[in-house]
């Protein structure tokens, strides 16, 4: 129940984010809104949400291909970073905890590094 709550905000949260910044998009190549947008999305997608703006690097200096912002161009952010971090978040998250509590229960030895 918890984590559908969870969920829910982060959502919400995300698409809050989305609608702030088209609202705000004032449709000038140098928008500041670009900038409140990548700061809460990579936030709220941290660490996956890295691969988004490492995908810009690799566009720009590797291939010379510049992207002008526009609502096109926000929309297709928004999309990246909201993919990596529910992924991250809700799907991967949840596995791993998963897979440790099933580790746990089987009762496999803990090592500890005690000085003899």
């Amino acid at each position: 129940m918890l984590m559908k709550i969870i969920k829910a905000l982060w959502i919400g949260a995300t698409v809050f984010v989305l609608a702030i910044t088209l609202y705000a998009f004032d449709g000038k190549p140098n928008s500041d809104i670009e900038i409140f947008f990548a700061w809460c999305m990579l936030a709220l997608s941290f660490p996956g949400g890295l691969l988004v703006p490492l995908v810009h690097v690799a566009l720009y200096d590797g291939l010379s291909i510049t992207v002008e912002t526009s609502y096109f161009s926000l929309v297709l952010n928004w999309g990246g970073f909201f993919f990596l971090g529910y992924i991250q978040w809700f799907k991967l998250l949840p596995y791993l905890i998963a897979k440790l509590r099933g580790f746990r229960k089987k009762g496999a030895p803990v090592k500890t590094s005690a000085a003899q």
